[in-house]
């Protein structure tokens, strides 16, 4: 349905101008953390060849790297090795290691567990590709509250922009440029700041200066939730020269308009991630040595679990 916004109003142009004009100032920032983001491929039960089923993100902190996904990502892809693509039509890498997770809902799957973070610590198969854009803990945004009204995007790869032959994938990363919702949405959808962001992501975006729906962005669950630090989508609408992309969180769901509660694209905030690692490994980051502040730790009720896979072909 048509939002209720006069588009010939000029105080309307004017506000649209003023937020596309941002949001090109924010696509054209280095892409340092989207070319991280990577596709995910599984088999899956009604079918004999792997197909994109998620995103994930590398990271490499010392000399030990890391996806950084959703865990419902992994409820179908259980203890076998992690198939991952550089998404340029080479061949898949096949990744082994462990698996830090939060904890399974009340289902017994990811798919109700409300942290859904997941890292996979890789112990063989990591190609050099991959590492190459590993990011560093410098790419990382542990900021709260965040107050700058910086612009974000969502970057991962669709599902229906992907194909595989054989043992060779090709994939199209995306993004979507979006501003985090406030406090009043926050309230609206349930979610708590500290450990989950919430981007505007609603059922009608203009396009061409006509209404259009949406796209659903099934395959991104797992992929980055940007900051573009330096490019505000706030008075007096300038753009710092020395921009750049910070890794804010890890996308895990999308939620559109109902009930009177706004569409949201839906993160698990990066600290998540970290305190997992420093949980199952301990010493590995050191805090003093890094510009960021020790990551939020999982409240006592939320305890983790760790799955280690078997090294499958």
């Amino acid at each position: 349905m048509k939002p209720k916004i006069d588009l010939s109003d000029p105080r309307v142009k004017l506000a649209i101008k003023i937020h596309r004009k941002q949001m090109e100032k924010a696509l054209v920032v280095q892409q340092r953390v989207e070319n991280a983001v990577l596709p995910i491929y599984w088999t899956l039960k009604s079918e004999t060849k792997p197909e994109q089923v998620a995103s994930g993100v590398v990271v490499r902190i010392e000399a030990e790297y890391f996806i950084f996904s959703a865990s419902h990502v992994f409820d179908d892809i259980g203890s076998y090795a992690l198939l991952i693509s550089a998404g340029d039509g080479s061949r898949l890498a096949t990744l082994s290691g462990d698996r830090f997770s939060s904890k399974k809902g009340p289902s017994g799957t990811h798919t109700d567990d409300p942290i859904d973070a997941s890292v996979f610590h890789v112990q063989q198969g990591i190609t050099d590709k991959i590492k190459e854009v590993a990011l560093s803990l410098e790419d990382l945004d542990l900021s709260q509250p965040d107050n700058s009204k910086s612009i974000y995007m969502a970057a991962g790869f669709r599902v229906k922009k992907s194909n595989t032959k054989g043992e060779y994938a090709k994939a199209k990363r995306e993004c979507f440029p979006s501003i985090e919702h406030g406090d009043q949405e926050y309230s609206l959808l349930s979610i708590d700041k500290k450990t989950h962001i919430a981007l505007a992501f609603e059922d009608q975006v203009l396009m061409a200066g006509k209404w259009q729906t949406s796209p659903t962005p099934r395959g991104i669950s797992g992929g980055a939730i940007i900051k573009i630090e330096g490019v505000r989508m706030a008075p007096p609408f300038t753009a710092n020269p020395e921009s750049r992309q910070l890794l804010s969180a890890i996308t895990i769901e999308q939620r559109r308009e109902v009930a009177g509660k706004p569409g949201a694209l839906i993160g698990t905030r990066i600290g998540i991630h970290l305190s997992l690692i420093d949980h199952y490994l301990p010493n590995l980051i050191n805090f003093e040595n890094v510009t960021i502040s020790k990551p939020l730790q999982l409240r006592q009720d939320t305890p983790l679990v760790t799955d280690i896979p078997e090294i499958s072909h």
